[in-house]
């Protein structure tokens, strides 16, 4: 499976990218800087800049360490905690390979992060 690095708060993540068409469009649009605000007791998400058009099965239960792609808000969202988000629904892009959970709980309400190819 592809993966990518995303760094944060000068720390090192690997994604293991899901394999669906949304992931793989995520893929071509890195590298990609972002500055992601915390939504919730669940998520941090932004837009991307670029639409994407594709598909891949959807989802109301989000998990803790995995990157999610909202098409309402053409958005990806890195969560921290388990969650049923129904009515919405999300796609599932890929998931953290370590210990994300410690920096995205900790309650800051925005910040930077940069995804690169791995």
């Amino acid at each position: 499976m592809p993966k990518l690095k995303l760094t944060l708060l000068n720390q090192v993540f690997t994604v293991t990218l899901i394999d669906n068409p949304v992931a793989q469009a995520v893929l071509a649009q890195v590298p990609l800087t972002l500055t992601v605000d915390r939504s919730g007791e669940n998520e941090y998400y932004q837009s991307l800049p670029t639409q994407i058009t594709a598909n891949a099965p959807k989802t109301s239960l989000v998990q803790s360490e995995h990157l999610y792609y909202f098409a309402g808000s053409n958005a990806l969202s890195l969560n921290f905690a388990d969650k049923v988000i129904a009515p919405y629904e999300v796609i599932e892009i890929g998931y953290f390979d370590r210990g994300l959970n410690t920096l995205l709980v900790r309650g800051v309400e925005t910040f930077t992060i940069e995804l690169t190819r791995s």
